[in-house]
């Protein structure tokens, strides 16, 4: 059978602003059939998303295909005009990006945007339009699919707009799809859900897939064969049962090694850190240590009772209405310790960290205490800067997270220099010097933040945090969207610095494997309310509530037994 898509020896450079290039894709090739998936896996920077780009004919201004073709169904379209590329694109090739939030318009109604996405691809106008769209939201499995129309995107959780992106993408009945990170900082079972409409569609409508993904695990699930990059390059290719399960080449290997399990919990993932023993870490350790307090060994630092909030969704007052999202829960953490909060989105795990960060505020009765004392009596401004410097976030998104006017050095230290606990003077060694302690060079502190990886800034949000010299950091989904190596660096990184500062943590994270490997402990989230809690192995491995059991069977596994 002819392929549908045929990529032959694609290379593809971008320019640089002195007149060189630098190579971003070499001599890269696939063919792929009708109704099958093909996945493309690698480190941040391998390439994967500049070939979905080509295929698109989205490719930058400073982009050049080098050389090589691609082909749809007999027709090269490598050389496509803008004009050309339009005519097919949502047309033939459908497109689903990584963030539902930013591919969908926030002042359209999914509605407006839907409507508009089939009369610019198909022949449907007016009420036919209308009536296609919530044809295509049931195939895509969104449930009330004539109440979604009228909604913002604002107004539905990720995994919704995501299923909305897809419908969107088959509005014409694409021969192709493009999937660049479909799943990203979806919980599991919104994911599970979410994969298996999209591997529905490709079996009943015959859909190519193209899955651009750092998920090994989906991988296994989804895909017929996978391609491996490598800075670009093409280090293995073949079914997927082969590559994953007895991958020939190291950088594979490499890859499997830093994926996390939920049934083995390891000191350190095997993959190489960048730590080195200079005398800027050890001045940055040193400054740390002076001001974090030493664990205290079975003392609950943080104690949450009765922890409750009501947001108001109907314009009113709270008391007389409206969505539940935290019902009174309650837990301790203890020092030094890192306690896991799961869950699937809207359980109430980032309402809990916000309530805790004193970012809003939980209905009356709760009772919140820090080192034993109620957050709630400390109304000075004294006492709230205070606290402020005790308990500190590193969040989920690296790329927004930092100040993109400020170099590197100054989001580390801008905080501190602010409240007056270093100078202007010390606060450029002080940033270069934490900058190190993370895994990063010196130099790095005059960058700005666009100049970074995704690995890179949260190294970077990390060093921020750290730079408070807080007791208790609350971690929001801080590797969600980052590669297994980079995760795996993340998380061998803040192990270390635990270990040899004694930091308490609140981990939320919708991936298991990961709450396994960094928790002590976990608490599972259920529509605002609190169903489980225990030690990490015990939660995770036998869990007493069927809600728990169904998060855990959610995964998508690497099961090599069987495969096909």
């Amino acid at each position: 059978m002819a392929p549908l898509l045929a990529i032959e020896n694609l290379s593809i450079a971008y320019m640089l602003g002195d007149g060189r290039s630098a190579e971003a894709i070499s001599d890269f090739s696939l063919r792929l059939e009708r109704g099958r998936i093909a996945g493309i896996v690698g480190q941040s920077g391998a390439g994967k998303s500049t070939i979905g780009k080509a295929i698109l004919g989205l490719l930058g201004e400073n982009a050049r295909i080098t050389s090589g073709t691609i082909t749809l169904d007999g027709t090269v379209i490598t050389r496509f005009s803008e004009g050309e590329f339009a005519a097919i694109r949502g047309k033939r090739i459908g497109y689903i990006y990584q963030n539902p939030m930013t591919a969908l318009n926030p002042v359209l109604s999914i509605g407006e945007q839907m409507i508009e996405a089939i009369e610019a691809n198909t022949a449907r106008r007016g009420e036919a339009a209308r009536t296609y769209a919530l044809e295509l939201l049931k195939s895509a499995e969104v449930s009330h699919a004539e109440e979604r129309l009228s909604k913002y995107p604002h107004q539905l959780s990720g995994g919704l707009c995501q299923r909305i992106v897809f419908a969107i993408a088959i509005a014409a009945q694409p021969d192709l799809i493009i999937a660049d990170e479909p799943t990203t900082a979806l919980d599991v079972t919104v994911q599970k859900a979410v994969l298996a409409t999209l591997k529905r569609l490709a079996c009943e409508q015959q859909i190519a897939i193209v899955l651009i993904t750092h998920d090994m695990g989906v991988v296994f699930q989804m895909c017929d064969e996978v391609s491996v990059l490598c800075r670009g390059r093409l280090v293995e290719h073949g079914s997927t049962a082969q590559v994953i399960g007895a991958p020939r080449e190291r950088y594979t290997k490499d890859l499997m090694a830093a994926i996390p399990s939920v049934d083995l919990k390891r000191d350190r993932f095997d993959v190489l850190d960048s730590f080195a023993n200079t005398p800027g870490r050890r001045r940055g350790i040193a400054f740390l240590k002076s001001g974090i307090a030493a664990a205290r060994g079975g003392e609950a630092l943080l104690t949450v009772n009765g922890l409750s909030k009501t947001f108001d969704t109907r314009g009113r007052r709270a008391a007389s209405g409206g969505f539940r999202a935290l019902d009174d829960v309650g837990f301790e953490v203890f020092a030094g310790e890192t306690l896991g909060i799961v869950g699937e989105s809207g359980s109430g795990k980032s309402t809990i960290g916000r309530a805790i960060l004193g970012l809003i505020e939980p209905d009356a009765g709760a009772g919140i205490a820090f080192q034993g004392r109620p957050i709630a009596d400390m109304r000075s401004r004294r006492d709230r800067i205070a606290l402020s410097r005790s308990l500190q976030c590193i969040f989920q998104d690296p790329y927004s997270s930092l100040n993109p006017r400020m170099s590197a050095g100054t989001n580390i230290t801008y905080g501190i220099v602010a409240q007056g606990l270093i100078s202007r003077a010390h606060a450029k060694v002080l940033a270069e010097d934490l900058l190190e302690v993370v895994g990063l060079p010196r130099q790095a502190a005059g960058r700005m933040p666009h100049a970074f990886s995704g690995g890179e800034r949260q190294r970077i949000g990390i060093a921020r945090a750290l730079a408070f010299r807080p007791e208790l950091i609350f971690c929001d989904e801080p590797t969600s969207a980052l590669d297994v190596t980079v995760q795996a660096e993340i998380l061998n990184l803040m192990k270390e610095l635990q270990e040899t500062l004694g930091l308490t943590l609140v981990f939320v994270s919708h991936d298991l494997a990961v709450v396994r490997q960094m928790c002590d402990r976990v608490i599972v989230m259920r529509a605002g309310r609190l169903v489980e809690e225990g030690r990490a192995d015990q939660v995770l491995t036998y869990p007493r509530e069927t809600y728990t059991r169904e998060l855990l069977a959610a995964m998508p596994r690497i099961a090599l037994e069987g495969a096909r």
